[in-house]
């Protein structure tokens, strides 16, 4: 009887060591590490993904999607799409920037004259941030171009304002791999 009871505690300690990177994680949030997309970012929690090939000016080119709906009418979203090189190149990345801004955030129903913006950097990454609320909508989303890759973060969140300290977290937690 000692014995089983030895292996039962045995096989709990070990079932609670191997579950606890599991626990822990669940409590911080869900972290993805993409190679591919050269970033890293914690969600709320494991977030779906999606790669679908969209028609812009410039031809057909291919945006990674990266969301997290919750349970509470809020959404996590990061995308990234790769433009061609000369594009970019021939471009004013401050334009870039507010053209991706103003498409995002104006198709939520957001005027961009009511959003209060700031730049941002990372590793030396232009940003540009801004975060605003409507009657019942409310955003914060940054868009950043790193050489010719254009990343975009997002929170909306409906009928109630965005809760800072998942919004600190997700945007802080956003780093790009060299």
């Amino acid at each position: 009887m000692k014995k089983n009871v030895k292996v039962i505690s045995s096989a709990l300690a070990i079932l609670a060591m191997a579950l606890f990177p599991l626990l822990a994680g669940a409590q911080n949030g869900y972290e993805i590490s993409s190679f591919e997309g050269r970033f890293s970012i914690t969600f709320p929690d494991k977030p779906d993904y999606s790669v679908e090939d969209i028609e812009t000016d410039v031809g057909m080119l291919k945006m990674h999607t990266y969301i997290y709906e919750g349970s509470d009418d809020v959404a996590f979203l990061l995308a990234y799409i790769d433009y061609p090189q000369d594009l970019v190149e021939e471009s004013d990345a401050d334009d870039l920037l507010e053209a991706a801004m103003e498409g995002a955030v104006g198709s939520w129903g957001f005027d961009m004259n009511s959003l209060k913006k700031e730049t941002r950097w990372h590793n030396g990454n232009k940003g540009l941030y801004a975060k605003g609320s409507t009657d019942d909508t409310h955003t914060a989303y940054e868009v950043i171009l790193a050489g010719n890759r254009l990343y975009q973060l997002a929170i909306l969140q409906y009928n109630s304002p965005i809760d800072e300290n998942e919004l600190n977290t997700f945007f802080t937690s956003f780093k790009i791999s060299d």
